[in-house]
């Protein structure tokens, strides 16, 4: 079964064409890639426009594709079941690595409490 779909996401319109022998594998490509996660589970963020999809790959040639959110920059990845078929996984953030580390993820400064902010503390740097 041959179908051809489209999406609308950010700026831009995709069409998809899927060609599988199976009817219901053919009908399940076309519905999870034309419906990707559009609220944000990182910032709440349901602005269409404000997604766009995102992809990478690996030193291995492993292809990651996932939806961005360009209000906070977290992704939803595309997922793939072990018996066959795709999802999309949560949005979520990546801490960057310190470059040189054994891929020790980046520590964000504390944010000092409201009562420390009025310079009465001085246990906050």
């Amino acid at each position: 079964m041959k179908i051809t779909a489209k999406l609308n996401l950010g700026n831009s319109e995709y069409v998809f064409e899927v060609d599988e022998r199976d009817e219901m594998d053919a009908l399940h490509k076309a519905i999870v890639l034309t419906n990707p996660k559009t609220k944000c589970d990182s910032c709440a963020n349901t602005d269409t426009t404000a997604f766009r999809f995102d992809t990478n790959k690996d030193k291995e040639g492993n292809t990651y594709n996932s939806v961005l959110c360009r209000k906070c920059g977290a992704k939803s990845p595309l997922g793939r079941y072990k018996t066959g078929g795709y999802f999309w996984k949560p949005f979520e953030k990546f801490i960057k690595t310190n470059p040189g580390t054994s891929n020790v993820p980046t520590q964000k400064q504390p944010e000092k409490p409201a009562f420390a902010q009025d310079g009465f503390s001085s246990d906050w740097a």
